[in-house]
């Protein structure tokens, strides 16, 4: 018990020294920390190509005798589920790829510098559903506004019909087709300073607390009692000689000594 309180008290002690050296150090780390946040927001706006996300949505069905009369039953919609997933991975396939890839091409000369193939369809290209819908999103992130439009819309366009074509089964209506984004969807300025104040703030308060804890020079009177063990029994004040101000020093003496040892 007696170790375990001694290793509590020890604790502790090392918790309030850390928070001293922050305190007495808070300058400078916020500092560090702002500077950090400056870096990491140039380099944000100079140094990171921004990108657009442009989207489609389109609605899962299975009875197509029901979207047409507006009856959906509990049935339908249980097989919507089953076959959702389905067609979420038919829209990523070599398949449906290399179909939007050949439209886009032919009808978009215009991006005939992109080169875009399958493969970086594949990569540009996310389908989510999102929760307790029957819709599918397709997100298409270029560098560019327009061709990241302009593709999500081919997809829509194209894939219904190699959904149907491949599962012979429900089918998609259109929700929404992709318009140009007027922003960029990454990188995200205010994350990234965010990260960087953080991150300069955590460095520079390790780098000073670590710096102090290595520190083995003594500064004061308690310390040298904490050291050793041993009573403080002197104190030389300071001395002031032709105007100048020494540094101060300690005097201690070992119970060793004193006793005679």
């Amino acid at each position: 018990m007696e170790t375990a309180k001694r290793t509590y008290e020890e604790t502790e002690i090392d918790l309030m020294e850390v928070f001293q050296v922050i305190l007495s150090r808070w300058i400078p780390i916020v500092a560090i920390g702002l500077l950090a946040a400056i870096l990491a927001g140039v380099g944000t706006t100079l140094f990171i190509t921004k990108k657009y996300t442009a989207t489609a949505s389109m609605y899962v069905y299975t009875n197509p005798k029901g979207t047409e009369s507006g009856t959906v039953t509990n049935a339908d919609l249980a097989a919507a589920d089953n076959l959702i997933k389905t067609y979420q991975a038919i829209v990523k396939s070599n398949a449906a790829l290399a179909v939007v890839s050949e439209r886009l091409n032919s009808e978009h000369p215009e991006y005939a510098e992109f080169n875009v193939t399958p493969n970086k369809l594949k990569s540009m290209t996310s389908v989510n559903v999102p929760s307790g819908t029957k819709i599918l999103e397709i997100k298409v992130v270029t560098v560019d506004p327009q061709l990241s439009a302009d593709i999500a819309n081919t997809f829509a366009q194209y894939v219904p019909d190699e959904i149907i074509r491949i599962t012979k089964a429900g089918g998609v209506e259109i929700v929404d087709y992709a318009v140009v984004p007027k922003t960029h969807s990454s990188p995200s300025l205010t994350k990234n300073v965010a990260i960087g104040l953080l991150a300069g703030l955590v460095v520079s308060a390790a780098f000073f607390v670590l710096r102090a804890l290595l520190d083995t020079t003594i500064y004061s009177s308690e310390e040298i009692a904490k050291v050793t063990n041993c009573p403080v029994i002197g104190n030389i004040p300071h001395v002031e000689v032709a105007g100048e101000t020494p540094e101060p020093w300690n005097v201690s003496v070992k119970e060793e000594i004193t006793h005679g040892n």
